[in-house]
């Protein structure tokens, strides 16, 4: 029995630092998360920037420079929407994590008070019915601890899936900003072919 209880040790320490390395990648998550959300406030700082000297220069935006700028608009909100969604569907894995930890504990305290009193209290011939009940039983944790580190993984895969797109969506952005960057060098060098020709 204690290569058992030996073995549940083991099994527990193991999702331990299972659980260990999801709050590592969920940290990892979080803080990509926060350093897009600051690019994203850089955008629209750039944005309100360029409107601010449209105001100025009193005429109106190049209609290109316009369309690019709302598609950007577009883009930002979608991915504000897509970190919504993935810092959701990481409290959801955390709290999935939690649940099933605080289940494990008190199934394990559970058996492991049970078998010390059933040591005590039952003569030889129990013993073997007790291991096969035991055994029977870990076999059955195990099995719900494999069904856990399947669903872990698919969620993992969906979460990498979804840092994945707000990647190639970030370098879209990114092509995007440096369009309205050459828009707006094509404005200045418009103004100054306009001004020697008035000279």
């Amino acid at each position: 029995m204690s290569l058992t209880i030996q073995q549940i040790i083991t099994d527990a320490k193991r999702l331990a630092s299972r659980l260990k390395e999801r709050d590592i990648l969920a940290d990892t998550l979080l803080n990509e998360t926060h350093a897009i959300n600051k690019k994203i406030d850089a955008m629209k700082q750039f944005q309100e920037e360029v409107e601010h000297l449209n105001e100025i220069a009193n005429q109106k935006p190049h209609s290109q420079l316009i369309a690019n700028i709302q598609k950007e608009n577009r883009h930002l909100r979608e991915i504000q929407q897509e970190n919504r969604e993935l810092r959701a569907a990481l409290e959801d894995y955390q709290t999935t994590l939690e649940h099933i930890m605080t289940k494990y504990r008190q199934h394990t305290s559970e058996q492991i008070y049970k078998s010390k009193i059933n040591f005590k209290a039952f003569q030889d011939k129990k013993y073997s019915e007790i291991i096969q009940t035991q055994a029977e039983k870990i076999q059955e944790m195990a099995a719900v601890m494999d069904k856990a580190a399947l669903l872990d993984e698919s969620r993992e895969a969906s979460e990498q899936e979804i840092v994945s797109m707000l990647k190639t969506e970030n370098q879209g952005l990114r092509e995007m900003l440096e369009i309205s960057h050459k828009y707006g060098n094509l404005k200045t060098a418009d103004k100054t072919v306009q001004t020697e020709g008035t000279s």
